[in-house]
């Protein structure tokens, strides 16, 4: 089950604030990077929400170590990106990282056009990063 993680943030921009939604699959060293991307976004004047269909940008920290954690991130990712049709949330960027973005990002943007940036690492591999949020894992 997805540990989605819910931090207050902070409206520095009235209604321009945007917001964000993580969930973290994985091991407690993704749940530590997703803790930090909480920091950075909230330090960064954006807020993040605890429901996905309320937040402007979505962040799945990815596992894929084995076979059953990487179903988990692609089912996962799926349901996120739900968010982003018509009528079911609010979605404008739905962001992948963590260790499944980066060992298979090629593969996975083939597969999931749904996803608007994968990030592996400190880096995107995506020509041009989400306009509405920067939430790179620490190096």
């Amino acid at each position: 089950m997805p540990a989605c993680l819910d931090t207050p943030g902070t409206a520095h921009h009235g209604s321009l604030v945007k917001s964000v939604y993580f969930v973290s699959l994985g091991c407690p060293k993704n749940r530590v990077d997703t803790e930090v991307m909480l920091g950075l976004v909230d330090g960064g004047g954006l807020r993040v929400v605890g429901e996905p269909e309320k937040a402007d940008v979505i962040v799945v920290n990815t596992c894929g170590f084995i076979g059953e954690a990487k179903q988990e991130s692609v089912d996962t990712i799926l349901e996120m990106g739900r968010y982003k049709e018509a009528g079911e949330g609010r979605c404008e960027r739905l962001v992948v990282t963590g260790c499944l973005s980066q060992r298979y990002a090629g593969d996975l943007r083939k597969e999931l056009p749904e996803v608007d940036v994968f990030m592996a690492r400190a880096r995107s591999t995506r020509s041009s990063p989400p306009s509405t949020a920067r939430a790179p894992s620490p190096t």
